[in-house]
């Protein structure tokens, strides 16, 4: 646990509500305000009605009694922030990191605000859940990653070393068991192999079936993904050979679309298959990325 804890912080993890619903809520406005900050956010009234379509169906969801709990919270830490961050900048004569959280969360509170007049235009076949717990987080549900992989690799052993690669497609169950973590495991099928030179000079992939089971831990900030992996490979080719890939990644994730919430990760990662029928033990170092969506059955 001291381990996750570290690499929570390491990933820079906002700080969120204890509350449940009241998480799940700023979770999802804050999520709609860093999509729509990554196109470039400037005047507050056109961005924010631009937004609160996407968040409505969160609000709608959410009692009262979570958007005061969330109203509270987020004066709160604009305080513990320094307070307003036009008087800061004002003051300080630029932007700075510290400047720039308190602006997003006042962008998150302004978006809460917008939302609140118009909750009585909420469906009536829509009601308040006193357990909501967001649309756009994880926490508490089963989902499926559904996603593909591919990358470059160097591979090397005690006779050579070469370049090679692959790709394949990837399954995995997942259960959001904390309020940042994800724990998934599941299948993965592809093709791995080698660039090899031919007797003409030229070159060509010889590729070979490969699987694995990969076992993934999700930290989740919001928009931003780490991801955490260890999988049991194996590649059948003339000579089957079984070993253990481990890999980091790092991403974004976009708002979630009806069940579907695309991402983007990219990875590094390092295999070792083992000595095995008379063939030396075989290093490679991977770079790639992995593409696909969270899906909430």
């Amino acid at each position: 646990m001291r381990a996750i804890a570290l690499l929570l912080v390491a990933s820079g993890c906002t700080p969120l509500p204890d509350a449940r619903p009241a998480r799940g809520l700023y979770h999802d406005l804050r999520k709609a305000v860093e999509f729509r900050e990554s196109d470039d956010w400037v005047v507050d009234s056109l961005e924010i009605d631009d937004a609160l379509s996407t968040v409505m169906r969160s609000v709608c969801s959410a009692e009262p009694e979570a958007r005061e709990t969330l109203q509270i919270w987020l004066a709160s830490q604009i305080d513990a922030n320094g307070g307003p961050s036009e008087a800061r900048y004002r003051e300080e004569g630029g932007i700075t990191g510290s400047i720039r959280e308190t602006r997003r969360l006042e962008r998150v509170r302004l978006l809460l605000d917008y939302a609140e007049d118009h909750v009585h235009e909420c469906p009536y076949w829509l009601e308040a859940d006193p357990d909501f717990a967001g649309v756009q987080s994880d926490e508490g549900r089963f989902v499926v990653l559904v996603e593909t992989r591919g990358g470059a690799a160097v591979l090397i052993n005690e006779d050579d070393t070469a370049v090679g690669g692959g790709g394949g497609v990837r399954i995995l169950p997942a259960v959001g068991i904390t309020r940042r973590l994800t724990l998934a495991l599941g299948y993965e099928a592809g093709a791995d192999g080698l660039l090899l030179e031919t007797m003409t000079g030229s070159r060509s992939f010889e590729a070979s079936l490969a699987m694995a089971v990969p076992l993934i831990l999700r930290i989740t900030n919001v928009s931003r993904v780490v991801d955490i992996e260890v999988a049991g490979t194996a590649r059948f080719a003339n000579d089957d050979r079984f070993g253990l890939r481990v890999a980091v990644g790092y991403g974004l994730s976009t708002p979630r679309l009806s069940s579907f919430m695309p991402y983007g990760v990219i990875w590094i990662g390092y295999q070792v298959l083992p000595p095995a029928h008379g063939l030396p033990t075989e290093h490679s170092v991977w770079l790639g990325t992995r593409v696909g969506f969270d899906w909430d059955p």
